[in-house]
């Protein structure tokens, strides 16, 4: 929140809403502004749809996110915080059994460039994105909605549970090049073997540019 209020941000589009907990955690630390949720699990997106409803200035959209549109495969897990379009790894089962795929379930996918228009122009713009190892492909079809973005929050690995996901250096490296440095990080979850060791991180990304001793780099 501090990081919001600092950049006086006004929309907030949240990727990979599933029923709308980063939404609600929003308004609960006095967030007020437009907040634009896309979810493409079905049972998920019902609940989120009936939250943003109630809310007044909250838009859902029952979609998938990704690099090019068409549809895809959801692998709906046990526990839908870990649904992917992307296939468990060998050591998934390790961290949380809850990861088993229960069911699978075909959904469109969109690039967030040709989804945001509407919600673009004249207020600051904050990117969340936690689609459960897919970050890249979202990053890779938003190449022009970033270049209005203050801040980028994703989820990134250090221990791959989804077959394909980037590495946490190269994640890092991607955001560099495209003009964005980390403010802030913070584990969001342990490993279920190991307690003391977090499986990824949150990681808060802002532009990089006079602060940091060198000019914006275009994206």
């Amino acid at each position: 929140m501090d990081f919001i209020e600092s950049r006086k941000i006004g929309t907030v589009i949240d990727v990979g809403a599933n029923i709308g907990q980063f939404g609600e955690s929003l308004r609960a630390d006095g967030y007020r502004g437009r907040i634009v949720s896309f979810e493409p699990t079905q049972s998920a997106f019902e609940i989120l749809a009936r939250r943003a409803a109630a809310d007044g200035n909250w838009q859902a959209h029952h979609c998938g996110l990704g690099a090019a549109s068409g549809t895809a495969t959801l692998h709906a897990s046990k526990l839908s915080v870990f649904n992917s379009i992307l296939d468990l790894s060998d050591v998934a089962r390790l961290h949380d059994d809850r990861m088993t795929v229960d069911h699978t379930e075909e959904v469109p996918i969109y690039t967030l460039d040709q989804v945001a228009a509407p919600f673009l122009g004249g207020q600051d713009l904050l990117l969340k994105i936690d689609t459960q190892g897919y970050e890249r492909q979202v990053m890779e079809g938003a190449r022009q909605t970033i270049l209005q973005a203050a801040g980028i929050l994703m989820e990134l690995p250090v221990i791959h549970t989804y077959q394909g996901e980037w590495h946490f250096h190269e994640a890092l490296k991607y955001m560099f090049d495209a003009g964005f440095v980390p403010a802030q990080i913070q584990a969001v979850g342990y490993h279920g073997r190991d307690k003391a060791s977090a499986v990824d991180f949150d990681c808060l990304f802002r532009p990089r540019g006079e602060v940091d001793g060198c000019e914006a780099v275009p994206h």
